[in-house]
């Protein structure tokens, strides 16, 4: 019996209006190629646009091999940045080009993120790189004040001890991970050298508590 031979998916050609919409929104996002430390919302708008409406169906190629031939990242990198659009919108971005921050990191300050501002101590400070120390400090300050109400809420002294060891037990242990995060994202000298200090006075701290269960 003959076999059938089952011939690759054709990708139908692309109207001349569609080829030359993606040339253009390819050409106005050259940046694609430093995407990861200087995306825009209008850059993962584009992004999005393209994924889902298949506009890279244009150049007879798939999303996979689009990536990485027309916008010099690949089809993960791609797919994140748009679901960080889709969940946090032209905020995160806002903050991210001028902070390094996670998407976990930025879910804690998010509320005080608004209009192009960060909201911290009575001030809103515009998001532009002019103010880049002020929103940094802002920033690392929301992320501290957000884990503070798990610490506030330990509550009375009467309650027990193996219960407020087992929370301070889980708390720093997020902050352990915390920082860790930081430490791979981050290449900044000045950062990491406060990470640095940072774990040398809990290093000090730590030894007078063991010192003292002694």
């Amino acid at each position: 019996m003959k076999r059938e031979v089952i011939k690759p998916q054709q990708v139908a050609p692309a109207t001349s209006e569609a080829l030359c919409e993606l040339e253009q929104m390819i050409g106005e996002r050259r940046a694609f190629s430093r995407i990861a430390d200087s995306c825009s919302a209008a850059d993962a708008d584009t992004l999005r646009r393209i994924r889902n409406e298949k506009l890279f169906a244009a150049k007879g190629v798939s999303w996979e091999e689009f990536c990485p031939r027309y916008l010099d990242i690949s089809k993960a990198e791609a797919n994140r940045i748009i679901r960080r659009f889709e969940e946090f919108g032209q905020s995160y971005f806002d903050v991210a080009r001028i902070v390094r921050i996670s998407p976990e990191s930025y879910r804690a300050i998010a509320p005080a993120v608004k209009d192009k501002t960060i909201e911290w101590n009575g001030e809103r400070i515009s998001l532009v790189p002019e103010n880049s120390q002020r929103v940094n400090a802002a920033v690392q300050a929301l992320r501290q004040e957000a884990a503070i109400p798990k610490a506030s809420k330990a509550a009375p002294p009467d309650r027990p001890a193996a219960d407020r060891i087992a929370e301070i037990e889980a708390q720093s242990t997020a902050m352990v991970k915390e920082l860790m995060e930081i430490c791979r994202a981050s290449r900044d000298g000045q950062e990491r050298r406060r990470i640095q200090s940072l774990a040398q006075h809990l290093k000090m701290c730590m030894w007078d508590v063991e010192l003292a269960a002694v």
